[in-house]
């Protein structure tokens, strides 16, 4: 397993989150990971919310992969946090590693969640079994997001 998917696995199970260039390099390989990924499978999901929890729109901004546009020169799959709200058409704000430090917090604790549901999406979809669909399984179980009988 690569180190930096390793210390974002310990982070994911860590009683306190440490916020640091470490991390942020961690999760910009968890970035490029899930954009090869999510290209070769070509399955949208909309996760969990990743918003303050103190906000009462805890669910403003979640974490979604589909294929998104940033600007006319940037386009493509990938996972990103998402303005939510019905006029926001999940529109891309942030890549997942340029959020602001509560947030980062708060989208480190739903990576779980957010595994098992893309997981299951890629399954209903009929693609767990491509190499992409079984490349995915294998991210999530090394970053321990997987319970027990999980997909």
């Amino acid at each position: 397993m690569d180190e930096k998917i390793s210390l974002l696995a310990s982070t994911i199970t860590a009683p306190r989150i440490i916020i640091n260039d470490a991390l942020d390099d961690a999760l910009k390989v968890l970035d490029e990971r899930l954009e090869m990924l999510s290209s070769a499978l070509a399955v949208e999901y909309v996760g969990p919310g990743v918003g303050m929890r103190d906000m009462a729109a805890e669910h403003v901004y979640r974490l979604v992969v589909r294929y998104h546009l940033w600007d006319t020169t940037r386009s493509g799959w990938g996972l990103k946090v998402c303005d939510a709200l019905p006029n926001g058409m999940m529109r891309p704000m942030w890549p997942i590693y340029g959020v602001g430090r509560l947030r980062k917090q708060q989208l480190i604790r739903a990576l779980p969640d957010f595994f098992q549901g893309y997981l299951e999406a890629v399954e209903a979809a009929g693609k767990d079994q491509e190499p992409a669909g079984r490349a995915l399984y294998a991210l999530a179980e090394d970053l321990s997001c997987l319970s027990a009988g999980a997909v």
